[in-house]
């Protein structure tokens, strides 16, 4: 769960940096009255449901979350490209922000509504976030300032990404794990492994479902290992070893690396769908001037709305397959990292078979993790053929490398074919 929202977040920031400004020749009055029903239309509807539907039925309430999850990202993307928010707050510092805060008010009312949600969980959204929110206001302070250096936005993400964790765990609602034999039992792992801890925590009960455990932060002084409270209480201290292996295998194996790479790569593909977009359109017509007049015609529109609802839906096609695929893999990975140093896949197994079965989730596919008799069943083959673990490393690597390559190489297929009339058609739409 905090997975998805924090994906959520990424997602939402991305469609502001990326989806364009729509030229629409409607008006006031008619985007006032659109922008009043889509309120209405979203909060209400909401609303309804939460009297009449019963969410005890978790098939359903999971498909209806998806659903208005879809539609929240759908009326954001309006915001910005119909609505004329793009236009509206680029202008003014600190945008960023208040364009997150915007789309968290679709976001939240979907989770007040599902999930019935305590303060405490808002304290772990508001923590995870965080870093979110310091980098868009260090960015804001260097614009003005007229601060502006060749890969500023990355080094302060870095450098944000890096240091957050000491904050996010001040905001968590969060108690460290008494000394003792649990605690000696943790510190005794991380030595043998040869990574470095700075604490180890405990997350209060969130939920019914919330049986979690994991590593915040990239660098050893600001590095904690958290564990939800019910996860410690059905785990015996073999299970942990299983659970403290796999999140040594996310370290170990430079996880946290890979996945910065690859959302650096959202950027570069979103751009490689809008060039070939572009180049598409272009060939219905002998000169740029014939897409200017089209554009300032009539039907100009249509296209205007054709191209940020194909951005929108190559957005999420990137984070639920591209990325997804990725993130099922590096999590794959640990497991297959536990197996290896423990020589013995039964600690991991037993472990997410009770967190299966506590939570009722056993059988259910996970879209970025693998559902957990899927693990449970590829732990058990790789037990007996140990061979799949290096073969499993080198595949991985080997579509990464290949998803970025041949981004580049679109990329600069797109641009010496079509550089000029890209130009102009570029300037022609944003102008």
């Amino acid at each position: 769960m905090i997975y998805e929202d924090l994906l959520s977040l990424w997602i939402a920031y991305l469609l502001w940096e990326f989806l364009p400004s729509l030229n629409f020749e409607f008006t006031a009055f008619f985007k006032v009255f659109l922008f009043i029903g889509k309120e209405f239309f979203f909060f209400f509807g909401l609303l309804f449901l939460a009297r009449r539907l019963s969410f005890s039925d978790s098939f359903k309430s999971q498909f209806l979350e998806r659903i208005f999850t879809l539609l929240a990202f759908l009326f954001f993307s309006l915001d910005i490209a119909f609505f004329d928010f793009k236009n509206f707050l680029s202008v003014y510092y600190f945008a960023d922000l208040f364009i997150i805060f915007w789309f968290l008010h679709y976001y939240f009312f979907i989770k007040l509504v599902f999930y019935r949600l305590n303060f405490k969980y808002f304290r772990i959204l508001l923590g995870l976030f965080l870093p979110f929110f310091i980098l868009i206001l260090a960015d804001e302070i260097f614009n003005f300032f007229n601060i502006h250096f060749p890969g500023q936005f990355i080094f302060l993400l870095i450098i944000i990404l890096a240091l957050s964790p000491y904050l996010v765990i001040k905001i968590w609602p969060v108690r460290r794990i008494k000394e003792g034999y649990f605690r000696e039992l943790l510190s005794h792992f991380f030595k043998r492994v040869n990574l470095k801890i700075r604490d180890y925590l405990i997350l209060p009960r969130l939920g019914a479902k919330f049986y979690t455990a994991g590593i915040l932060g990239f660098i050893p002084p600001f590095r904690y290992l958290f564990f939800s409270e019910g996860l410690l209480e059905i785990v015996t201290p073999e299970e942990v070893l299983g659970i403290l292996a796999h999140e040594a295998g996310h370290l170990k194996k430079k996880h946290g690396f890979f996945l910065f790479l690859l959302l650096l790569t959202f950027p570069l593909s979103l751009l490689n769908v809008l060039y070939l977009i572009l180049l598409l359109f272009s060939l219905f017509f002998e000169s740029p001037e014939e897409i200017a007049q089209f554009l300032e015609g009539p039907y100009g529109v249509y296209f205007d709305i054709g191209l940020g609802l194909s951005l929108l839906f190559y957005s999420i096609f990137f984070f639920r397959v591209i990325f997804a695929y990725i993130l099922r893999s590096l999590e794959r990975e640990a497991d297959l990292y536990a197996l290896l140093i423990l020589r013995d896949p039964m600690p991991l197994i037993s472990s997410l078979y009770k967190i299966g079965e506590v939570t009722g989730q056993l059988y259910r596919k996970s879209w970025h993790h693998y559902g957990l008799w899927e693990r449970i069943q590829y732990l058990r083959y790789a037990a007996e053929h140990p061979e799949v673990i290096q073969k499993h490393s080198l595949k991985l690597r080997r579509i990464f490398l290949l998803w970025i390559l041949l981004n580049l190489l679109v990329l600069s297929i797109f641009t010496y074919l079509g550089a000029d009339i890209l130009e102009k058609i570029l300037k022609i739409f944003f102008s």
